[in-house]
């Protein structure tokens, strides 16, 4: 039980009311821990990407860059920033549950010591993702649900490589439209903040001309809107698994 009363139990059942329910209800209460725990994860990565890598600290802003460019940062989201926060935010959520503190020193270093497995679990997953895209746009959106939960996979689970996959694929199998449409209206609701924060400084990149002030609105957009989507991903694998009967039975 937590200091107010409410407490969160992660092996149960939840419709989406109760999704958003609790991914708010944690990242409201330890709103500057999650923040700070992005902070370490979304700064240093998108300074040395985008920053140094792109130019974008001393570059002079670009409204059209070319499509290599555009195309970087978002693969480092995809393959870094968010496979590192979904580690980072279950170990928090355990913590939590546990009813303590989100012991964000203890996170931060489970996180990275299990970045390297899912980094390796989800470039597969890109790959298989990428390939169907390239074929048809169905099939890439089909396996990028089966395999959304990957990171769980391999945190929860302690899968490995392809065996991460397969958990994600039993896990959602008979619930992919499920998956599907929560995982969609949680990106939906974490890009109205994302927006709101972002917009602002890609105004003031426009006027200026300066292309750290849009640095700064992507890093800002990721930090906030990045953890909840983590959340609500995590407490959706438990809720799955409930469904399911149980963990994945999966060889990892």
């Amino acid at each position: 039980m937590t200091s107010e009363g409410w407490r969160l139990e992660l092996n149960r059942r939840r419709d989406l009311t109760a999704l958003f329910s609790d991914s708010f209800g944690v990242l409201r209460r330890h709103f500057w821990a999650f923040l700070a725990l992005s902070a370490v994860v979304v700064v240093p990565v998108h300074v040395i990407v985008s920053g140094v890598g792109l130019e974008q600290l001393t570059g002079r802003y670009d409204s059209s860059p070319p499509l290599a460019e555009s195309l970087i940062p978002t693969a480092v989201s995809f393959l870094v920033v968010a496979p590192l926060l979904n580690a980072i935010c279950i170990h928090v959520l355990r913590s939590v549950a546990d009813g303590g503190s989100p012991g964000a020193r203890q996170a931060i270093i489970q996180g990275f010591e299990a970045f390297t497995p899912i980094f390796f679990a989800v470039l597969l997953a890109a790959a298989g993702i990428a390939l169907g895209l390239l074929l048809f746009i169905v099939p890439g959106v089909y396996v990028a649900v089966r395999w959304f939960f990957v990171p769980q996979a391999v945190v929860i689970e302690g899968a490995r490589g392809p065996g991460a996959l397969a958990h994600s694929m039993e896990v959602t199998n008979g619930f992919w439209l499920r998956t599907f449409g929560i995982v969609l209206v949680a990106n939906l609701a974490a890009a109205v903040p994302g927006l709101l924060l972002s917009a602002p400084l890609a105004a003031l990149a426009r006027e200026s001309g300066r292309a750290v002030w849009g640095l700064a609105g992507t890093i800002l957009t990721e930090m906030v809107t990045t953890p909840f989507v983590a959340l609500v991903a995590t407490l959706l694998y438990y809720d799955l698994r409930q469904r399911r009967g149980g963990p994945p039975k999966s060889v990892a």
